[in-house]
């Protein structure tokens, strides 16, 4: 089997079989445990019925656990009231009047990686949000302007 890239790193690896679309890295694994687990939750009402009894149950068992947790990480803590300021100011009713509704982003700043020089050869374009197939290109260099 030709290499693939990977869905969660990009990064190409062979394929054990045609079904494969992440490779072992332990964070790939976790990606790909992590959308199994939604499209579960999304697909199927016992086992979302399931989880949320779990759930329940473990918060039950420890009831001061999320106190405790932003009294130890107070700088996520801050960090998320700030982030759902933001996600509150978006859904409320624009404050001029207008029909346009505010859109402001929560988007991780650090996510493209830095181009690296003399990139040539064949490369697969995946996309990471997108319902896309991946693209095939290649990147080839342009000879010097000739002026």
């Amino acid at each position: 089997m030709d290499p693939i890239p990977c869905l969660g790193c990009s990064i190409f690896f062979k394929p054990r079989n045609i079904l494969q679309s992440y490779c072992s890295a332990p964070f790939c694994q976790r990606a790909r445990k992590a959308l199994w687990q939604r499209q579960k939750l999304a697909n199927d009402p016992e086992y979302a019925q399931g989880q949320q009894l779990s759930n329940n149950k473990w918060l039950a068992n420890n009831p001061n656990y999320w106190k405790g947790y932003r009294s130890r990480n107070p700088e996520k803590a801050a960090r998320n009231c700030v982030l759902q300021q933001i996600r509150n100011r978006a859904k409320a009713p624009s404050d001029k009047g207008l029909d346009t509704p505010r859109h402001v982003g929560i988007a991780k700043m650090d996510a493209r990686k830095p181009l690296v020089n003399g990139l040539l050869g064949e490369f697969w374009l995946v996309p990471k949000i997108a319902k896309m197939d991946a693209v095939k290109i290649f990147i080839a260099a342009i000879p010097g302007d000739p002026g």
